[in-house]
């Protein structure tokens, strides 16, 4: 006979149970949220520099032409260290892709694993 107290103990197996997959992917995006957090703002951190260089040019420059070839560097550096920053994003999408990959699949094979494991006790 199953007494009230057998079904509460049961539910919290049943939802641990149930919402292991979900606690998975949230780690997954956790991780992806954080590293897409940190590259946004190293990001802003390169915009605010590049403002701040080209506030200081005409102080820094004794003529035109010098202070367009100064102007010209630094927004071709700039444009190069955007480059490296679009390409770091694409790293952290590949790695959030394989990972999220990796989770799907050991979360599947869980889901297919744990019926036969009770079957057979």
């Amino acid at each position: 006979m199953t007494t009230q107290n057998d079904v509460f103990a049961n539910f919290t197996g049943f939802q641990k149970e149930a919402l292991a997959p979900m606690l998975a992917a949230n780690g997954v995006a956790a991780d992806a949220f954080e590293r897409l957090s940190r590259q946004n703002y190293a990001v802003l951190g390169d915009y605010i520099n590049f403002a701040v260089e080209q506030a200081r040019l005409p102080v820094q420059t004794t003529d035109f032409n010098q202070y367009l070839a100064k102007q010209m560097e630094h927004a071709r550096t700039f444009g190069e260290q955007l480059v490296r920053r679009s390409q770091e994003y694409v790293e952290i999408m590949s790695a959030f892709q394989a990972k999220a990959q990796a989770t799907a699949q050991a979360t599947a094979q869980a889901a297919v694993q744990a019926p036969a494991a009770k079957k057979a006790a």
